[in-house]
Order: C-alpha cells, then structure tokens, then sequence
C-alpha cells in the first residue's frame, strides 16, 4: 500500500476518529473507525465528514502522548536493565547491601550512591535510569532520601513483571 502521509494529514485523520479527543486512538476507537456498528436505529447511517482543517491543541496533546510513551518505554527499559542485574545475579543482592553499608551508616541512600554501589559490582548504569526506577518501584520515594532494603525487596518484586519485552 505504500503511501506516505504528511504528519498534518496523520493528525487530522486522528483527530476525526479519535472521538474522546484525548491526542491518541484506543482500540476500541480504532474498531469503531473501521467496522460498522452492531446495533442501528437507521438504516444506512452516514458518518460525520472529515474535518481538513488543523486543530494546535490537539497536535499538542498528541505529541504528549508519544512523550508519555517514550518515557513509559525508558521506564520499562531501566527497571528491567536492573531487576536484571538485581535478580538474576545470585550474589548482586548481597553485594549491593555491603556496599550500601560501606557508602551509609543509615537505611537511606541517594540515587548517586545507588549508581556507584552499582559500579561497584560492575553494573554501569545512568543516574536518570536510576531514578526512573526508584519512582516506579517506590512511588512517592525522595530520590535523595532511598530505603536501600526497601528498594532492592522491591526490585526482586517487580522483576517478573518486567522480565520480557511485550
């Protein structure tokens, strides 16, 4: 089929099927666009005219939505790069609680001594991966202020609902 289409174009033709208005189609929108409805009280019933004209605000909302995807995806990618090295290391675990212990006297650390306790055990990992990790498995967590054994209960926790790629 091979047709291009200007990213205008796309934004209008998704604008007119997207009937919640919310910058994304859902499946069930996609459906709706595509198949006719089960129960009608009309024969024949015309569909609304497509609308040509460019609407900002939704091209805006529609970019939110594929920022919100692309972070969702570093998310995922960060936590599973992770639990991988918490989980399925046998001794990364243990490891990390002594070099936790040697960085702290406290339960607390900072996502920076989270990153180093890491190399320590030859994981490198980026500082913004560290902290998209700890939000997600400790919501509401400080990123300066982290319950290391907390965090690392946690990260075996959600291991398994992160273990593929979906």
């Amino acid at each position: 089929w091979g047709f291009q289409l200007s990213e205008e174009d796309s934004l209008v033709l998704m604008r007119h099927f997207d009937t919640s208005k919310d910058g994304q189609l859902s499946y069930n929108e996609f459906c709706d666009a595509l198949l006719d409805e089960d129960y009608t009280t009309e024969m024949l019933k015309s569909r609304p005219m497509l609308d040509k004209n460019s609407d900002a605000r939704y091209a805006q909302r529609a970019h939110g939505k594929v920022e919100e995807r692309v972070e969702t995806e570093k998310v995922r990618a960060a936590v599973r790069a992770m639990g991988d090295v918490v989980y399925r290391h046998t001794q990364a675990f243990m490891k990390l609680f002594k070099e936790f212990g040697k960085v702290t006297h406290r339960d607390t650390v900072t996502c920076t001594q989270i990153v180093q306790a890491f190399e320590q055990i030859g994981a490198l990992l980026e500082l913004d991966d560290v902290i998209r990790t700890v939000l997600f498995v400790l919501p509401g967590a400080d990123p300066n202020n982290v319950k290391y054994k907390d965090f690392l209960k946690a990260m075996v926790a959600s291991y398994h609902d992160f273990s593929a790629v979906r």
